[in-house]
Protein backbone atom coordinates (compact mmCIF):
# COMPACT_ATOMS: atom_id res chain seq x y z
CA UNK A 1 0.00 0.00 0.00
CA UNK A 2 1.35 3.07 -0.95
CA UNK A 3 2.70 5.77 1.81
CA UNK A 4 1.23 9.08 0.09
CA UNK A 5 -1.75 11.22 0.05
CA UNK A 6 -1.91 12.57 -3.38
CA UNK A 7 -4.86 10.29 -4.63
CA UNK A 8 -6.96 10.18 -1.69
CA UNK A 9 -10.67 11.99 -2.32
CA UNK A 10 -10.18 14.82 0.29
CA UNK A 11 -14.51 15.69 0.20
CA UNK A 12 -14.68 12.08 0.50
CA UNK A 13 -12.42 11.92 3.65
CA UNK A 14 -12.66 14.74 5.54
CA UNK A 15 -14.71 14.38 8.49
CA UNK A 16 -15.61 10.92 7.63
CA UNK A 17 -14.79 8.30 10.59
CA UNK A 18 -11.90 5.62 10.18
CA UNK A 19 -10.99 3.09 12.34
CA UNK A 20 -6.98 2.64 13.07
CA UNK A 21 -5.52 -0.02 11.08
CA UNK A 22 -2.22 -0.68 12.88
CA UNK A 23 1.23 0.90 13.05
CA UNK A 24 4.00 1.51 10.74
CA UNK A 25 7.45 -0.26 11.32
CA UNK A 26 8.35 3.06 13.05
CA UNK A 27 5.16 2.80 15.64
CA UNK A 28 3.15 5.74 13.92
CA UNK A 29 -0.14 4.61 13.49
CA UNK A 30 -2.49 4.73 10.13
CA UNK A 31 -5.51 4.41 8.40
CA UNK A 32 -6.28 3.57 4.49
CA UNK A 33 -8.27 5.58 2.60
CA UNK A 34 -8.95 4.87 -1.08
CA UNK A 35 -5.86 2.65 -0.91
CA UNK A 36 -3.86 4.91 0.52
CA UNK A 37 -1.50 4.83 3.44
CA UNK A 38 -2.29 7.89 6.01
CA UNK A 39 -0.53 8.48 8.79
CA UNK A 40 -1.87 9.56 12.36
CA UNK A 41 0.50 9.42 15.12
CA UNK A 42 -0.82 9.26 18.29
CA UNK A 43 -3.65 6.80 18.39
CA UNK A 44 -3.42 3.08 18.64
CA UNK A 45 -5.03 0.57 16.67
CA UNK A 46 -8.75 -0.09 16.61
CA UNK A 47 -9.40 3.48 17.95
CA UNK A 48 -12.28 5.29 15.90
CA UNK A 49 -10.88 8.23 14.64
CA UNK A 50 -12.54 11.58 12.63
CA UNK A 51 -10.43 12.82 10.07
CA UNK A 52 -9.69 16.30 8.27
CA UNK A 53 -7.45 16.85 5.16
CA UNK A 54 -6.24 19.83 3.89
CA UNK A 55 -4.59 20.37 0.65
CA UNK A 56 -3.09 17.33 -1.40
CA UNK A 57 -5.08 15.06 1.09
CA UNK A 58 -2.80 15.09 3.24
CA UNK A 59 -4.12 14.42 7.11
CA UNK A 60 -4.20 18.24 9.16
CA UNK A 61 -6.49 16.97 12.30
CA UNK A 62 -7.80 13.88 13.76
CA UNK A 63 -9.77 13.51 16.84
CA UNK A 64 -10.50 10.52 18.52
CA UNK A 65 -13.95 9.76 19.10
CA UNK A 66 -14.15 5.98 20.44
CA UNK A 67 -11.12 4.31 22.01
CA UNK A 68 -10.14 0.84 20.64
CA UNK A 69 -11.26 -2.04 23.01
CA UNK A 70 -7.97 -2.79 23.46
CA UNK A 71 -6.92 0.80 25.18
CA UNK A 72 -6.20 0.74 29.06
CA UNK A 73 -4.85 2.63 31.33
CA UNK A 74 -0.86 3.80 31.51
CA UNK A 75 0.69 2.58 34.70
CA UNK A 76 3.26 4.99 34.80
CA UNK A 77 3.20 7.85 35.83
CA UNK A 78 5.52 9.57 33.57
CA UNK A 79 4.02 8.25 30.40
CA UNK A 80 3.99 10.46 27.48
CA UNK A 81 6.68 13.06 28.02
CA UNK A 82 8.57 10.28 28.34
CA UNK A 83 8.70 8.54 25.06
CA UNK A 84 10.24 5.21 26.19
CA UNK A 85 7.20 2.60 26.64
CA UNK A 86 5.07 4.24 23.28
CA UNK A 87 2.54 1.09 23.79
CA UNK A 88 1.97 1.51 27.27
CA UNK A 89 -1.67 2.37 26.24
CA UNK A 90 -2.39 -0.33 24.50
CA UNK A 91 -3.05 -3.99 25.80
CA UNK A 92 -0.38 -6.63 26.35
CA UNK A 93 -2.74 -8.35 24.27
CA UNK A 94 -3.35 -5.65 21.80
CA UNK A 95 0.75 -5.33 21.37
CA UNK A 96 1.13 -9.05 20.77
CA UNK A 97 -1.21 -8.63 18.05
CA UNK A 98 -0.27 -5.39 16.34
CA UNK A 99 3.52 -7.10 16.61
CA UNK A 100 2.82 -9.94 14.63
CA UNK A 101 0.90 -7.88 12.42
CA UNK A 102 3.17 -5.60 11.85
CA UNK A 103 5.83 -8.62 11.01
CA UNK A 104 3.28 -9.66 8.20
CA UNK A 105 3.30 -6.34 6.87
CA UNK A 106 6.89 -6.17 6.55
CA UNK A 107 7.31 -9.90 5.30
CA UNK A 108 4.35 -8.91 2.44
CA UNK A 109 6.16 -6.25 1.17
CA UNK A 110 9.28 -8.39 0.73
CA UNK A 111 9.66 -10.43 -2.43
CA UNK A 112 8.80 -14.18 -1.82
CA UNK A 113 8.00 -12.67 1.66
CA UNK A 114 4.79 -14.29 2.09
CA UNK A 115 5.94 -17.88 1.15
CA UNK A 116 8.77 -18.20 3.89
CA UNK A 117 7.87 -19.86 6.96
CA UNK A 118 7.05 -17.55 9.96
CA UNK A 119 7.84 -19.35 12.80
CA UNK A 120 5.43 -18.98 16.39
CA UNK A 121 6.02 -15.15 17.65
CA UNK A 122 7.98 -15.41 20.92
CA UNK A 123 6.47 -12.48 23.61
CA UNK A 124 8.27 -11.92 26.40
CA UNK A 125 7.14 -13.64 29.44
CA UNK A 126 8.12 -11.04 31.46
CA UNK A 127 6.95 -7.02 30.30
CA UNK A 128 8.31 -5.25 33.71
CA UNK A 129 12.02 -5.68 35.03
CA UNK A 130 13.46 -6.87 31.93
CA UNK A 131 16.12 -3.82 30.81
CA UNK A 132 19.80 -4.40 31.81
CA UNK A 133 20.67 -0.40 30.96
CA UNK A 134 19.15 3.03 31.75
CA UNK A 135 20.89 6.16 30.17
CA UNK A 136 20.30 9.76 32.52
CA UNK A 137 20.80 12.88 30.78
CA UNK A 138 21.49 16.21 32.67
CA UNK A 139 19.50 18.98 32.33
CA UNK A 140 21.01 22.05 29.89
CA UNK A 141 19.01 24.57 32.12
CA UNK A 142 20.20 26.06 34.95
CA UNK A 143 17.61 27.22 36.35
CA UNK A 144 15.69 23.49 36.29
CA UNK A 145 18.29 21.34 37.64
CA UNK A 146 16.42 18.51 36.53
CA UNK A 147 18.33 14.83 35.53
CA UNK A 148 16.23 12.23 34.16
CA UNK A 149 15.03 10.54 30.73
CA UNK A 150 15.28 12.36 27.55
CA UNK A 151 11.73 13.66 26.75
CA UNK A 152 9.80 11.84 23.84
CA UNK A 153 9.52 14.05 20.54
CA UNK A 154 6.40 15.23 21.23
CA UNK A 155 7.02 16.50 24.63
CA UNK A 156 10.43 18.15 24.18
CA UNK A 157 9.66 21.55 23.65
CA UNK A 158 7.47 21.64 26.38
CA UNK A 159 10.10 19.96 29.34
CA UNK A 160 12.08 22.68 30.65
CA UNK A 161 16.04 21.46 29.73
CA UNK A 162 14.22 18.86 28.05
CA UNK A 163 14.75 16.00 30.21
CA UNK A 164 12.10 13.71 32.38
CA UNK A 165 12.83 14.09 36.04
CA UNK A 166 11.55 10.13 36.49
CA UNK A 167 11.53 8.94 40.20
CA UNK A 168 10.44 4.77 39.06
CA UNK A 169 10.41 3.01 36.22
CA UNK A 170 9.09 -0.15 35.43
CA UNK A 171 10.91 -1.96 33.34
CA UNK A 172 14.69 -1.64 34.60
CA UNK A 173 16.11 -4.35 36.66
CA UNK A 174 15.58 -3.80 40.34
CA UNK A 175 18.85 -3.15 41.03
CA UNK A 176 18.92 -0.19 38.81
CA UNK A 177 15.62 1.17 40.56
CA UNK A 178 17.20 1.19 43.34
CA UNK A 179 19.59 3.49 42.58
CA UNK A 180 17.68 5.81 39.71
CA UNK A 181 16.39 8.52 42.03
CA UNK A 182 20.35 8.64 43.79
CA UNK A 183 21.61 9.45 40.52
CA UNK A 184 19.65 11.85 39.51
CA UNK A 185 19.98 13.07 42.58
CA UNK A 186 23.82 13.45 42.59
CA UNK A 187 23.34 14.00 38.45
CA UNK A 188 21.30 17.73 39.75
CA UNK A 189 24.12 18.56 42.55
CA UNK A 190 27.12 18.34 40.57
CA UNK A 191 28.49 20.83 37.44
CA UNK A 192 26.79 19.97 34.36
CA UNK A 193 29.86 18.18 32.09
CA UNK A 194 27.78 15.04 30.76
CA UNK A 195 25.94 14.31 27.30
CA UNK A 196 24.81 10.90 29.14
CA UNK A 197 25.28 8.70 32.31
CA UNK A 198 24.36 4.68 31.61
CA UNK A 199 24.09 2.18 34.51
CA UNK A 200 24.28 -1.28 33.58
CA UNK A 201 23.37 -4.44 35.93
CA UNK A 202 23.47 -7.80 35.88
CA UNK A 203 21.13 -10.49 34.46
CA UNK A 204 20.81 -12.36 38.04
CA UNK A 205 17.82 -10.52 40.29
CA UNK A 206 19.78 -12.02 43.06
CA UNK A 207 23.09 -9.73 41.87
CA UNK A 208 23.07 -5.99 42.95
CA UNK A 209 26.55 -4.96 41.27
CA UNK A 210 25.43 -2.03 39.09
CA UNK A 211 28.26 0.36 37.06
CA UNK A 212 28.14 2.89 34.71
CA UNK A 213 29.55 4.92 31.69
CA UNK A 214 29.79 8.46 31.47
CA UNK A 215 30.15 10.28 28.73
CA UNK A 216 31.59 13.96 28.77
CA UNK A 217 30.30 17.42 26.95
CA UNK A 218 32.69 18.11 24.00
CA UNK A 219 35.44 20.16 25.16
CA UNK A 220 35.35 18.71 28.85
CA UNK A 221 38.51 16.92 30.11
CA UNK A 222 38.19 13.91 32.43
CA UNK A 223 40.74 15.52 35.44
CA UNK A 224 38.71 18.27 35.71
CA UNK A 225 35.81 16.75 37.04
CA UNK A 226 37.56 13.87 38.59
CA UNK A 227 36.03 14.61 41.87
CA UNK A 228 32.26 14.99 40.18
CA UNK A 229 32.43 11.86 38.99
CA UNK A 230 33.98 10.24 42.17
CA UNK A 231 30.88 11.37 43.85
CA UNK A 232 28.62 10.18 40.81
CA UNK A 233 30.11 6.67 41.43
CA UNK A 234 30.31 6.44 45.70
CA UNK A 235 26.51 7.96 45.25
CA UNK A 236 24.62 5.75 42.92
CA UNK A 237 26.56 2.76 44.61
CA UNK A 238 28.66 1.77 40.77
CA UNK A 239 31.56 -0.84 41.73
CA UNK A 240 33.03 0.88 38.44
CA UNK A 241 32.97 3.69 36.51
CA UNK A 242 34.29 4.02 32.55
CA UNK A 243 34.57 7.67 31.00
CA UNK A 244 34.45 8.78 27.69
CA UNK A 245 35.16 12.09 25.51
CA UNK A 246 32.53 13.04 23.49
CA UNK A 247 34.02 10.89 21.09
CA UNK A 248 33.16 7.69 22.54
CA UNK A 249 37.12 6.84 23.49
CA UNK A 250 37.21 6.27 26.77
CA UNK A 251 39.70 8.20 29.48
CA UNK A 252 39.16 6.90 32.49
CA UNK A 253 38.10 4.23 34.38
CA UNK A 254 37.19 3.77 38.08
CA UNK A 255 36.51 0.34 39.59
CA UNK A 256 36.01 -2.86 37.51
CA UNK A 257 32.80 -1.86 34.84
CA UNK A 258 32.03 -5.44 34.09
CA UNK A 259 28.92 -7.21 34.99
CA UNK A 260 28.12 -10.87 34.07
CA UNK A 261 24.96 -12.67 32.65
CA UNK A 262 24.07 -10.14 29.73
CA UNK A 263 26.15 -12.54 26.88
CA UNK A 264 25.54 -16.01 26.01
CA UNK A 265 24.29 -16.59 29.15
CA UNK A 266 23.21 -20.15 28.62
CA UNK A 267 27.11 -21.07 27.09
CA UNK A 268 29.54 -23.24 29.32
CA UNK A 269 32.55 -21.38 30.43
CA UNK A 270 30.78 -18.33 31.74
CA UNK A 271 30.00 -16.24 33.02
CA UNK A 272 31.10 -14.08 30.40
CA UNK A 273 31.53 -9.93 30.93
CA UNK A 274 29.79 -7.03 29.33
CA UNK A 275 30.41 -3.60 29.60
CA UNK A 276 27.94 -0.31 30.02
CA UNK A 277 30.51 1.35 27.27
CA UNK A 278 28.58 -0.98 24.34
CA UNK A 279 25.67 -2.38 23.00
CA UNK A 280 23.78 -5.33 24.82
CA UNK A 281 20.66 -7.02 23.84
CA UNK A 282 17.93 -5.51 26.00
CA UNK A 283 16.00 -8.10 27.60
CA UNK A 284 17.40 -10.56 30.53
CA UNK A 285 14.63 -12.91 29.49
CA UNK A 286 14.16 -12.85 25.74
CA UNK A 287 18.06 -12.92 25.30
CA UNK A 288 18.21 -16.47 25.57
CA UNK A 289 15.50 -17.39 23.45
CA UNK A 290 16.81 -14.63 20.86
CA UNK A 291 20.34 -16.34 20.64
CA UNK A 292 18.37 -19.89 20.68
CA UNK A 293 16.72 -18.89 17.57
CA UNK A 294 19.94 -17.74 15.77
CA UNK A 295 21.62 -21.03 16.93
CA UNK A 296 18.81 -22.86 15.14
CA UNK A 297 18.60 -21.42 11.71
CA UNK A 298 22.78 -21.54 11.87
CA UNK A 299 22.83 -24.65 12.29
CA UNK A 300 26.02 -24.71 13.78
CA UNK A 301 28.35 -28.03 13.95
CA UNK A 302 31.90 -29.35 13.41
CA UNK A 303 33.27 -28.10 9.66
CA UNK A 304 30.72 -25.47 9.74
CA UNK A 305 32.45 -21.73 8.93
CA UNK A 306 30.30 -18.81 9.88
CA UNK A 307 31.14 -15.60 9.56
CA UNK A 308 29.53 -12.82 11.81
CA UNK A 309 29.69 -9.41 11.47
CA UNK A 310 28.48 -6.90 14.47
CA UNK A 311 29.71 -9.53 16.79
CA UNK A 312 29.62 -7.57 20.21
CA UNK A 313 30.98 -9.25 23.09
CA UNK A 314 29.95 -12.50 21.72
CA UNK A 315 26.27 -12.99 22.55
CA UNK A 316 26.21 -15.19 19.62
CA UNK A 317 29.65 -15.86 18.73
CA UNK A 318 29.96 -18.02 21.76
CA UNK A 319 26.77 -20.10 22.13
CA UNK A 320 27.32 -20.85 17.80
CA UNK A 321 30.95 -21.99 18.52
CA UNK A 322 29.66 -23.79 21.59
CA UNK A 323 27.86 -26.26 18.80
CA UNK A 324 31.26 -27.17 17.11
CA UNK A 325 31.10 -24.24 14.38
CA UNK A 326 34.32 -22.14 13.22
CA UNK A 327 33.49 -18.83 13.85
CA UNK A 328 35.24 -15.64 12.25
CA UNK A 329 33.87 -12.16 13.44
CA UNK A 330 34.14 -8.41 13.51
CA UNK A 331 32.85 -5.58 15.91
CA UNK A 332 33.93 -2.55 15.11
CA UNK A 333 33.75 -1.37 19.21
CA UNK A 334 36.72 -1.11 20.72
CA UNK A 335 35.68 -2.05 24.53
CA UNK A 336 32.97 -4.73 23.16
CA UNK A 337 36.35 -6.41 21.06
CA UNK A 338 38.07 -6.16 24.65
CA UNK A 339 35.83 -7.66 26.11
CA UNK A 340 34.92 -10.20 23.50
CA UNK A 341 38.14 -11.42 23.34
CA UNK A 342 38.65 -12.14 27.48
CA UNK A 343 35.38 -13.99 26.89
CA UNK A 344 36.72 -16.09 24.14
CA UNK A 345 39.80 -16.95 26.08
CA UNK A 346 37.61 -17.75 28.70
CA UNK A 347 34.92 -20.45 26.96
CA UNK A 348 37.42 -23.10 26.51
CA UNK A 349 36.88 -23.15 22.54
CA UNK A 350 39.23 -20.52 21.40
CA UNK A 351 40.62 -22.58 19.31
CA UNK A 352 37.82 -22.24 16.73
CA UNK A 353 36.93 -18.24 17.61
CA UNK A 354 38.18 -15.37 15.93
CA UNK A 355 37.36 -12.06 16.67
CA UNK A 356 38.78 -8.84 15.35
CA UNK A 357 38.24 -4.98 15.57
CA UNK A 358 36.69 -3.50 12.39
CA UNK A 359 33.80 -2.04 10.29
CA UNK A 360 31.45 -4.72 9.13
CA UNK A 361 30.11 -3.10 6.72
CA UNK A 362 33.75 -2.24 5.09
CA UNK A 363 35.04 -5.13 6.33
CA UNK A 364 33.25 -8.23 5.97
CA UNK A 365 33.67 -8.19 2.11
CA UNK A 366 37.56 -8.94 3.30
CA UNK A 367 36.72 -12.35 5.09
CA UNK A 368 37.49 -15.66 2.99
CA UNK A 369 34.80 -16.26 0.42
CA UNK A 370 32.19 -18.81 0.64
CA UNK A 371 31.82 -19.25 4.56
CA UNK A 372 28.56 -21.89 5.19
CA UNK A 373 26.75 -18.84 7.09
CA UNK A 374 27.43 -15.23 7.36
CA UNK A 375 25.37 -13.98 10.52
CA UNK A 376 24.99 -9.99 10.89
CA UNK A 377 23.04 -8.46 13.87
CA UNK A 378 23.01 -5.05 12.28
CA UNK A 379 22.21 -1.36 14.38
CA UNK A 380 18.72 0.06 13.18
CA UNK A 381 19.97 1.70 10.79
CA UNK A 382 20.72 -1.81 9.13
CA UNK A 383 23.64 -2.80 6.59
CA UNK A 384 24.31 0.03 3.58
CA UNK A 385 26.31 -2.01 0.89
CA UNK A 386 25.08 -5.60 1.98
CA UNK A 387 24.73 -6.13 -1.84
CA UNK A 388 28.44 -5.41 -2.63
CA UNK A 389 29.24 -7.44 0.57
CA UNK A 390 27.53 -10.25 -0.90
CA UNK A 391 29.12 -10.12 -4.17
CA UNK A 392 32.49 -11.06 -2.44
CA UNK A 393 31.56 -13.27 0.31
CA UNK A 394 29.12 -15.21 -1.25
CA UNK A 395 27.82 -17.42 1.43
CA UNK A 396 25.91 -20.11 1.27
CA UNK A 397 22.75 -18.75 3.58
CA UNK A 398 22.32 -15.58 5.64
CA UNK A 399 20.80 -15.07 8.73
CA UNK A 400 19.94 -11.23 10.11
CA UNK A 401 18.81 -10.40 13.08
CA UNK A 402 16.74 -7.00 12.04
CA UNK A 403 15.98 -4.76 15.05
CA UNK A 404 14.21 -2.44 13.17
CA UNK A 405 11.69 -3.37 10.42
CA UNK A 406 12.01 -0.35 7.81
CA UNK A 407 16.02 -1.88 7.92
CA UNK A 408 14.45 -5.25 7.40
CA UNK A 409 12.75 -4.48 4.41
CA UNK A 410 15.42 -2.28 2.54
CA UNK A 411 18.38 -5.05 3.43
CA UNK A 412 16.18 -7.94 2.35
CA UNK A 413 15.39 -6.36 -1.51
CA UNK A 414 19.36 -6.47 -1.25
CA UNK A 415 20.03 -9.71 -0.37
CA UNK A 416 17.49 -11.22 -2.73
CA UNK A 417 18.45 -9.07 -5.57
CA UNK A 418 22.09 -11.00 -4.86
CA UNK A 419 20.49 -14.26 -5.96
CA UNK A 420 19.18 -15.45 -2.33
CA UNK A 421 15.54 -16.25 -1.02
CA UNK A 422 13.98 -15.41 2.24
CA UNK A 423 13.13 -18.77 3.72
CA UNK A 424 12.05 -18.65 7.54
CA UNK A 425 11.65 -15.67 9.56
CA UNK A 426 10.50 -15.06 13.57
CA UNK A 427 9.56 -12.52 15.47
CA UNK A 428 10.80 -12.19 18.62
CA UNK A 429 9.62 -9.43 21.54
CA UNK A 430 12.48 -8.00 22.76
CA UNK A 431 11.50 -4.66 24.65
CA UNK A 432 7.56 -5.31 25.92
CA UNK A 433 5.53 -2.36 26.34
CA UNK A 434 7.28 -0.32 23.04
CA UNK A 435 6.58 -1.21 19.34
CA UNK A 436 9.95 -2.38 18.57
CA UNK A 437 10.37 -5.98 17.52
CA UNK A 438 12.74 -8.16 16.52
CA UNK A 439 12.72 -10.24 13.16
CA UNK A 440 15.16 -13.05 12.60
CA UNK A 441 15.55 -13.92 9.08
CA UNK A 442 17.33 -16.77 7.33
CA UNK A 443 17.89 -16.10 3.25
CA UNK A 444 19.49 -19.16 1.57
CA UNK A 445 21.34 -19.35 -2.41
CA UNK A 446 19.37 -19.46 -4.85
Amino acid sequence: MPESAEKVSTSKATGSLVIVEGLTSNGQAFVSIDDVMLRVPGFLPGDKIEIELGAGGKVVGAQLVEPSPERVKPDCFFHGPCGGCDLLELSEKGRKKEKQAMIARTLSRIPGGNDAYLHSFSASREIIRYLPRVRLHQSRNYEERESGYLASEAFAGQIPGGVVPVTACAIITQALARRLVAARKILNQVPIFLESLTLMSSSSHRSDRVVGHAVLMKGRPTGHHFKDLTKIMRAANLKGLSVANHEGKIKEVQGTVSVTGLIAPEVDGGPYDAEPSFFVQGNIFQNQVLIRKVVELCKPAAGIRIVEGFAGAGNFTLALAAKGARVEAIESHPGAVRAGVKNINRSGFADRLMLVEGDAIKELSRFEAKPDVLLIDPPRTGTPGIGRTLEKLQPKKIVCVFCDLEACERDSAHIIRSGYKLTEAAGIDLYPRTHHVELVCLFEKQ
